[in-house]
Formats: structure tokens, sequence, C-alpha cells
């Protein structure tokens, strides 16, 4: 980052001294003052401490005192009087003209300052928005990192596991010790054991906002109570059976409508063993002497499929559902990659099969998912085996062959044919309507040297088939029915071995086109289901995005 220089440092130094502001010491590249902040009902004096004379981040500020207008407890400062004025990435502040910056800022947090001290219902909005930031970041002690994975639906309790992962541990909430082994082993580690159990609970109702953190089991119940009286009830009924008192420490997780709230404490090492027949004297117990006992939080991060596959879609991923890739060349290695982000293989029933019959070449490698460490690997094997290390609870099988030696090729809720060969798409167009399937078959292909690519959505609801997107004209052998080139493109060849020339770019923007017809799918509707994209330089006909109607004469779907 550039380092101040002395006309900026000069104009800064004149403008806070302006403002009572005064230097004090700092370490290195970075200027601190302190000064009082005007605000409404009285002077707050807060430190000004600028480390970035670009503005990529802002300056930091912080209350070095909290006059009485002030609330104790307030969101956007952390409890060592820290602020947060701008969320990251909302304000540009202009690197040319740091006396503007540091006036914005200064202004933002009088602003703030002053609704807090004016507007309780402000500060209670606000602090319940950000609740969670709060309640992780906001105190003295670090919360303690710990993931979620899948819990089975309606569970009251899983287990807390512990995974040893170098020299650290990572805490981990799952119903299945094996998700757990998958997990442990995707980080790096075999070594995890199972330390107590977790309880879990849902409410509906954000959580309430307190004067103060709770810090004790003793705020703990308070707060639980002016939070929901029935979580507060529920806590109290695991805390009257014995489970809890087998392990040293407690933990609970609560899914709340802001996300998941972790929280637990030691237990009494003589107590919890006295008290292990009657649980409800250690109850007792925390609600007397041992309640000042500190509280643990948990910084909980969900790492079950359920969650990855589906936080970033506004409609159902592809759990549960059985989705066979035909061809795992430059398209299909891109578009599988897709397919496993959208949840393709996960749940009970998911599975993700890839199909292809050849081995990664030299020649493969500009343009495919996979690089030298597969090196004369069949494609399949090693795209399965590569997106199973990404992705360890999703279930991928690779099928070295034919698509067609496949008997039960056609089990399955989608099959997308990536292999760009006319051959290939006429061939499984033609099993599709022979057999009356249900199940839709995607294809999707390169026109040219990269200039466009199209894909086709088929099922038995009507509309055109692949073979439709031909002429049945004898005069012109395979005549598009819907012209796009106005070239005929370049080809070249090694030895006996011929193909078409693109870039790595081509097979990208297939894939996308393609994911782009299985999230309409998944949404209900994947119209238009012929598709076309075209790079802007291009030189070739518009084709509309269309729902294509057969035709007549057609030698695959005509009725004969």
């Amino acid at each position: 980052m550039t380092t101040p220089t002395a006309t900026k440092i000069g104009e800064v130094l004149r403008f806070l001294s302006s403002q009572d502001f005064v230097p004090v010491a700092a370490k290195g590249r970075a200027r601190s003052f302190e000064g009082p902040l005007k605000c409404d009902r009285g002077e707050v004096r807060i430190k000004l401490t600028i480390r970035d004379w670009d503005f990529l981040s802002y300056p930091e500020i912080r209350l070095e005192e909290r006059p009485p207008f002030l609330p104790a407890l307030m969101p956007h400062v952390d409890v060592f009087g820290n602020l947060c004025y701008f969320a990251a990435g909302a304000v540009t502040l202009d690197r040319y003209d740091p006396v503007r910056a540091i006036a914005q800022c200064l202004l933002q947090v009088k602003a703030l300052l002053n609704r807090m001290s004016a507007d309780p219902q402000f500060r209670e909005q606000d602090l319940q928005h950000e609740f969670l930031a709060h309640w992780l970041f906001a105190q003295e002690t670090d919360p303690w990192p710990v993931f979620l994975a899948e819990i089975e639906p309606g569970a009251t309790a899983a287990d807390y596991f512990i995974v040893s992962l170098g020299g650290s541990k990572r805490a981990v909430i799952a119903s299945d010790p094996q998700e757990v082994a998958r997990l442990a082993s995707a980080l790096g580690s075999e070594n995890f054991h199972c330390q107590c159990r977790c309880w879990l609970f849902k409410t509906d109702l954000v959580p309430a906002v307190p004067e103060q953190m709770p810090k004790t089991v003793k705020d703990l119940f308070a707060w639980l109570k002016q939070w929901d009286a029935g979580l507060a009830a529920a806590v109290q009924g695991v805390l009257a059976k014995p489970d809890y008192l087998k392990a040293s420490f407690v933990t609970f997780a609560v899914d709340t409508p802001i996300g998941w709230l972790g929280l637990g404490f030691d237990l009494d090492p003589i107590k919890r063993l006295a008290y292990v027949r009657d649980p409800k004297k250690y109850r007792h117990f925390l609600h007397n002497g041992g309640g000042a006992k500190a509280l643990l939080r948990l910084s909980i991060q969900q790492v079950g499929s359920s969650f990855v596959h589906s936080r970033n879609l506004e409609f159902p991923d592809l759990r549960n559902k059985r989705v066979t890739v035909v061809g795992c060349g430059a398209i299909g290695s891109f578009l599988a990659q897709s397919l496993v982000r959208l949840g393709a293989g996960t749940g009970k029933l998911g599975l993700l099969r890839l199909i292809d019959p050849e081995l990664l070449g030299p020649e493969n490698l500009g343009r495919h998912v996979l690089g030298y460490p597969t090196l004369l690997r069949p494609k399949a094997e090693a795209l399965a085996e590569e997106f199973q290390r990404q992705f360890p609870h999703s279930k991928i099988k690779g099928v070295v062959g034919s698509a067609f030696e496949q008997h039960d090729l056609f089990a399955a809720d989608l099959i997308v044919n990536a292999t760009g060969e006319e051959t290939v798409s006429e061939l499984l167009n033609g099993l599709r309507i022979q057999r009356n399937l249900a199940l839709p078959v995607l294809h999707v292909w390169i026109k040219g040297n990269g200039d466009a690519v199209q894909a086709l959505w088929t099922d038995n609801k009507g509309g055109g088939c692949f073979r439709c997107l031909l002429e049945p004209d004898p005069l012109h052998h395979r005549k598009d029915r819907f012209k796009l080139l106005k070239t005929i493109p370049a080809r070249r060849s090694d030895g006996c071995r011929a193909y078409t020339p693109y870039a790595v770019s081509a097979p990208l923007h297939a894939a996308a086109l393609a994911t782009d017809l299985v999230c309409a799918w998944l949404e209900g509707d994947p119209s238009p289901r012929f598709r076309t994209r075209s790079l802007e330089t291009a030189d070739v006909f518009s084709v509309k995005n269309q729902n294509i109607s057969k035709i007549e004469d057609c030698p695959a779907c005509a009725p004969h």
C-alpha cells in the first residue's frame, strides 16, 4: 500500500486539529489521533487510527469512554469500544482526498451515536439484526469454532466430535460418524473422537436483546426466559436428565431465524459425578452457586451438504436426484463440476454418474478441468475421484466405457449428453423416444471454433426432439433447421485424429448454458428448451431461444 506523503499527513493534521484532535503514539505507517466527537447529547472521546492511506479499509475508530447517555450494550460497537460504522464495501473513500474521507467517517460515527442515544428502538432493531455477530465477535473472549454437519430431521441431540487437524482441533456436531470421518479425511485428518452430546433446539423467535450479553450460566437462564419461554423450558428439561452429566461439559445449539447459536459450559467435576443419579440436584446447583460458571460460546458454521449446495439458491437443488453425464471431455468436465456444486450426488437417493470410455490425453489438458496429475488416466474415474475429494458427502461414480454398454443407463432422473457428438446425440435421442421414457435428456454442444454454444432440453412433454434440429431435406445432408454459422469452421488433425480448435472459454460457456437449463428445470420449467449463446465478436446468424416444434417428417419422433 502507498506510504502517506508529508502533504497528506499535513492536511489531515490540520483538519483534525481544527476538530480538537491531537496526535498520539502509533506503530509503523499508522497514524492515531484522539479527540472529542461532538454529538447531540454531549461529547464522546474517540481514538481514530489510519493504517491504510489508500482507504481500501476504513480508519479504525474506538470509543475511549462511554458517557451516561450511551447504552451499555450497543450495536456496531464491541466490548472494547471498537466501532463498525460502515459495512465492508458500502462506501468508497477518496484516496486522493484524505481529509474528505476522514470527515465522512467521523460524520457517520456521529450520526450512529446520535441515533443510538436518542432512539431505543433503533438500538433494539439493529442489535437483533446483527445479534450473531455481536454474540460471537464483540465479546472479550473468542468463541469456540464448531462445524455443524448434516443433522437428522427432528433430532433433539447429536454427537459432539473433536477432529485433530495438525496442531489444532476442530469440533463437529453431527448425527452420523461416517460423515465426520469423510469430513475429517477431506480436511487431512483421520483422527477424531466423540467428546459428548450436543442438545439441539429450534425457535421461531429472534434472540431477545438483553441489557448486557450473558456471560454466566445464571445470565443464560434469565436471558432464555426473556427470549423464548418454551426454549428456556426445553433447556431446563435437558438439565433434569442424567445424560448431560456423562461428560465434563455440556453444549447446546439453537436453530434461530438468524442462524445457529451455540453455547455451553463446563461442569463441576465432583458434583456432576455425585449427582449423576439425581440430575435435578445438579440443575438446582446451576441455579445457585454453580450459576457463576462462565459461558462457552460456539461459532457454528454449517458444512452439511444440504446447506452447502442450497445456500445460494432460491429453488431446490439436485439433492436426492440421480444425474448421469455422458461424456467427460471439455464440456462434460466443467458441467460435472457445476452439477456437483448444485448438489448432484447428495442425499440418500442421490447419485452423480460420469460415463466416458477415453483416457485423458495431453491434447485434452488445455481445455479440461483435470491436469497433469491425471494424465493418461480414464477421464470418468479421475473426475469422479477429484470431485469426491472436494465434496466427500456426494456419491459420485465414474464409469469407463460406452454409455450404450450400460444396462442401467436410463435409471436416472436426468441425463446430460455432453459429448458434443451428433452420433451419440442421435442414438440417445432415438432410444429415449423408442422407449417412451419420461426422464429428460439435455444435449449441449459447441458450434464452430467456439463461436457459439447450444443446448436442447428434450422430454416426453411435447416439442421437438434432437433430430428435429435438422431439415428432412434429401438434397442437403444434415441441413440445420436453424442456421447459425456463416462460415465453415477450421479443422485440424493430429495424425489420423481430426479436431476442432477452440479456447477453454468455449466449454465453460457450454457448461454454463447447460447448468442454466438444469436450474430452470429445478425451478419448474426448462423453457426455452432450445437455447443459443454466441460470442459478441462471432460472425453468426441470430437464432432465437425457443421451444421448438416437431418436424412432420422427423425420422425419430414422427409417428410411423
